[in-house]
Formats: structure tokens, sequence, C-alpha cells
């Protein structure tokens, strides 16, 4: 096992982006995505001031990517995405050691509009 030169921070929904799913969806029963909250690799930090530092720095292509999982019009996202709201509509944990338990080497793949549909798909069924 090693640790690699990264951490990560944890994202899941708080009831205001689960009313806003609601209201863009029609969907009264969103339970599908708010079970699994997101998992994003930072820049290693050392401490809780430098973690949110290094948040603030991502912030706002996380709460993109979150946004893009459950509503595919960034029309109907909200408008300014400020890291207040970001604070408001998401569960926030960091996580200071991440481990490697695979001998296989890390990979990097973008994240395009057809892998998101199949994420999106394995979390309804």
């Amino acid at each position: 096992m090693t640790a690699i030169n990264r951490c990560a921070v944890g994202i899941g929904p708080r009831q205001p982006l689960i009313a806003w799913v609601r209201q863009v969806s029609g969907d009264h029963d969103v339970r599908w995505g708010a079970n699994e909250d997101g998992l994003y690799l930072l820049p290693a930090y050392e401490d809780d001031l430098e973690a949110i530092v290094v948040l603030k720095d991502s912030y706002e292509q996380i709460f993109e990517a979150e946004l893009q999982s459950w509503c595919q019009d960034p029309a109907l996202w909200p408008s300014p995405r400020t890291f207040a709201l970001f604070q408001e509509w998401f569960e926030i944990r960091f996580y200071d050691l991440v481990d490697d338990l695979s001998r296989e080497d890390l990979k990097h793949h973008e994240v395009d509009e057809a892998f998101v549909k199949q994420i999106r798909q394995s979390l309804q069924d």
C-alpha cells in the first residue's frame, strides 16, 4: 500500500440541492443520486485551513460536475455559483490521506457526455 500525493473531498447533497433537483426535474422522489457522494481528488494540503483554500480553488469545477449529474441543461443551473452557495448545497468532508491499494498505475480519463450518461444509468439501475 502506498499513499499518493493527493487528498480528497467527499461532496454529498444537502436539502437545498434536493429541492432544486425536484424543481427542475419535476421528480419528487429524488433518491437515486442522493445516496452517493461525489469524491474528488485535490492537491495535497497540510491542515484544515489549507484544505478550505484548496477547495475554494476547485469548488466551481466540482459544483458544475455535481449539477451536470443532476441536470443536463446549464441554463437551469443556479447563478451565480458562489462558494457560499456551494457550502449551502453540499455536505463537505475532507480526506487528508489517500492510500492506493492497487498495483496498477493511476490513469486519467476525460469525462465526456457519454461517460456521464453511463454513470447516470448505472446509478438508476
